[in-house]
């Protein structure tokens, strides 16, 4: 079975964005599914090469090139702005209802993202793919939504099935920043195209729930997790530095709605009542940062030197090794201080969990408590789970986690292996070969 698989995001491109289709490329064929890659190709994103080595050589890859009109500008501004304006995104940081208006009227002009150009101009070449490739199956991952947007045009045109794969919600996302009248079209978009979907996937328990009341019967909706990779576990070295701070490491970007700040304030309150012997604490973050934090990273290092270690992006191989040697894990779930999304954020499951699992470290959760990822915490890990948007809770965890001895232990039965990307990759050819089956029959 050949199988057009539609992702942006997938390497030389580097970033969480791209796992889950790499690892779909890489083990679908093991179960009887021939991907054909159709990909975008951004020169100003963030790569990683080292990717490239896990697509399989016999997996066909087209890249359309696009280089959207947000990351244009802010590449134009770099060149021009002087030195000294530097500090205007300083100044931006410390006006997060200016920065959000400011995008969600950039975002109410772009439709349905600000990839809708690459989707335009990738429409030809992928007709070309279902015809000369014999494509029995379209699957589009999203975000961005101009993946569906293009699956959902080729469907129609071709008579193709069509499975769509949220790996994020879209009016829903708490990152969501368009207007009102703006949702409403997006919303009336969405339900258009999933008229036409074969079938629909998403990355946790709560959402398919909401996919499926939403779609009901007509239109199978299942979860198919993200997971871990064990070849990139493989004869990767573990590293504990000898300086006797504990390390707690968060790799992954801070984007979006997702804010450092009440991290930061919840570390500073854990410090101020720390006993003198307490060990060290060093809060590693391994990932972009973005310049609107740096103000607030600035401020907590002025009062608390040598805390914050910060290293930015690194090749996924390095990020793994980093997981290895922290002495904990640190998991923000959520949408930031004061978000309205609870029903949303409760099924938020960052790909990265399920890494962190892997490795074996205790796990600080800070995120609902009672969402998909702290459940997930709870039998799979040690660890602790605190509320994002209260420093106190967050500084009670930390004195849990500083704790002489061991973290408390998850179910014996509780195996991470559930989690693994071949495992998964089974589980969703199975679910697209019923989808093409139940759409020929």
């Amino acid at each position: 079975m050949k199988v057009l698989l539609i992702s942006y995001y997938y390497p030389p491109m580097g970033g969480a964005g791209v796992q889950r289709a790499l690892k779909l490329s890489k083990y679908l064929g093991d179960f009887g599914v021939e991907p054909v890659v159709l990909a975008g190709h951004d020169p100003g994103y963030t790569r990683d090469e080292s990717l490239l080595a896990e697509v399989p050589a016999g997996v066909r890859v087209l890249r359309i090139e696009h280089r959207s009109l947000m990351q244009r500008l802010l590449a134009r501004r770099a060149a021009t702005v002087a030195p000294r304006s530097a500090a205007a995104p300083a100044a931006a940081s410390r006006s997060p209802w200016l920065r959000d208006t400011l995008l969600g009227a950039y975002a109410a002009t772009r439709f349905p993202d600000d990839q809708a150009g690459w989707a335009k101009r990738a429409f030809e070449p992928a007709l070309a793919l279902l015809r000369d490739e014999r494509i029995e199956l379209i699957f589009s991952t999203a975000p961005p939504m101009s993946a569906h947007a293009l699956a959902a045009r080729l469907a129609r045109r071709s008579g193709l099935p069509w499975v769509a794969d949220y790996r994020d919600l879209w009016t829903d996302n708490p990152g969501y920043l368009a207007p009102g009248w703006r949702r409403a079209i997006d919303q009336r978009t969405e339900a258009a195209w999933l008229k036409r979907a074969a079938g629909v996937v998403t990355v946790t328990p709560s959402w398919q729930r909401q996919f499926a009341q939403r779609l009901g019967a007509a239109c199978p909706v299942v979860c198919i997790p993200n997971g871990y990779d064990e070849a990139d576990f493989e004869r990767l070295p573990t590293e504990r530095r000898s300086d006797g701070a504990f390390r707690l490491v968060h790799t992954g970007s801070f984007y979006g709605p997702r804010d450092p700040g009440t991290l930061l304030d919840g570390v500073a309150a854990y410090l101020r009542s720390a006993a003198p012997s307490a060990r060290p604490l060093v809060l590693r973050l391994v990932g972009q940062m973005g310049s609107r934090f740096a103000e607030r990273l600035a401020r907590f290092d002025a009062e608390h030197p040598g805390v914050v270690e910060h290293r930015p992006y690194v090749p996924h191989h390095e990020a793994i090794a980093e997981m290895q040697s922290a002495d904990a894990l640190l998991l923000v779930v959520g949408a930031g201080q004061g978000s309205k999304h609870g029903a949303v954020v409760a099924g938020t499951l960052p790909g990265k969990l399920f890494e962190y699992l892997r490795a074996g470290r205790p796990i600080l959760l800070l995120g609902d408590e009672q969402g998909d990822a702290a459940q997930i915490v709870r039998h799979h890990a040690a660890g602790w789970i605190a509320d994002e948007a209260s420093p106190e809770r967050i500084a009670l965890a930390l004195h849990q986690m500083m704790q002489p001895g061991p973290a408390p232990l998850p179910p014996a039965t509780a195996r991470a292996d559930a989690f693994e990307r071949r495992a998964l990759a089974g589980e969703m050819a199975q679910f697209l070969r019923q989808r093409q089956v139940a759409h020929r029959g």
